[in-house]
């Protein structure tokens, strides 16, 4: 018995401080990540309101989310147009307001601040500044009459709902993206533009030999980052459009808000299954993109 014991307290005697440390954050993530999220998993195969005893009823959720729900189809629709609008135009003005940064200006850090001020605020506040902005009588509104243009329903045309929203999201969130872009080009390596002159390369071969090269590992990030945070919209739709006009801003996380709130929670729990194995299945697919880690190898 001692021969077992003998090992076992050197062992403990060696590693036993760092285990403690791992410990909290590990029995942490056990707690309030992994048996909920096996807890939901087993729900979303359920029939569960959470007053009554879950019953189960296997795929049928799932089943119904792409066959008769045409509410989470609409949604999907909806959440899948605010992620390619928001992740185009995002990281776009991300990169070219970095690239104006990154030269000789003056008052570059206010100019910084000023970009990346939106990224501090809520989402809620942006949310409800920008719902006043759009209202009928507000500043948008009123440019357009002044110029003898008709006032445009921002927010309770389903042409413009949407859109309406992603302009107000991007504004408020592609000032991390100048930030993290800004970060990546001061840390290029000046050789590489200046064997690029002396090659003869002008501005734009310039970009798209040294420079996007030399973001990729970070492009990547970018996107993923976006992504995720994209499919998970919430806060601006909740606050500006209720989801509404006829569902046409209502996405992945709203709906599913919605079917909590109706507590059907089987039900609920299946949309956040379908959300979580879209991130990912599209994490993966650019995880693994040619040339998403040629930057860290």
């Amino acid at each position: 018995m001692q021969q077992i014991l003998k090992p076992v307290k050197r062992f403990f005697r060696k590693y036993g401080v760092a285990y403690a440390f791992i410990a909290v954050p590990v029995i942490s993530m056990l707690l309030f990540i992994f048996i909920p999220m096996a807890i939901s998993f087993y729900w979303s195969l359920c029939d569960f309101s959470g007053i009554q005893a879950p019953r189960f009823i296997g795929l049928d959720n799932y089943i119904k989310l792409f066959t008769v729900d045409k509410i989470f189809i609409q949604a999907l629709k909806n959440t899948l147009l605010f992620v390619v609008l928001s992740m185009f135009i995002g990281p776009t003005l991300g990169l070219l307001t970095a690239l104006m940064l990154n030269q000789k200006v003056r008052f570059q850090g206010l100019f910084r601040t000023a970009y990346f001020l939106p990224v501090m605020t809520s989402m809620v506040v942006v949310s409800t500044i920008w719902k006043m902005l759009y209202n009928q009588n507000g500043i948008f509104n009123t440019v357009l009459t002044n110029i003898g243009l008709s006032p445009v329903n921002w927010l309770s045309d389903p042409d413009m709902a949407l859109i309406s929203v992603v302009i107000a999201s991007v504004w408020q969130g592609f000032g991390f993206e100048t930030v993290i872009f800004l970060a990546a080009l001061q840390s290029i390596p000046k050789e590489l533009y200046e064997a690029a002159d002396i090659d003869g390369a002008n501005g734009i071969n310039k970009f798209f030999s040294v420079t996007l090269p030399s973001l990729r590992s970070v492009i990547t990030f970018v996107y993923i980052y976006g992504l995720i945070g994209s499919f998970q919209t919430f806060d601006q739709m909740y606050v500006m459009t209720k989801g509404g006009p006829v569902y046409r801003t209502t996405t992945i996380v709203l709906y599913l808000f919605d079917k909590f709130q109706d507590l059907r929670l089987g039900y609920a729990s299946a949309i956040a299954y379908v959300l979580f194995f879209i991130l990912v299945i599209l994490s993966f697919i650019q995880w693994r993109l040619p040339g998403s880690k040629s930057t860290e190898a």
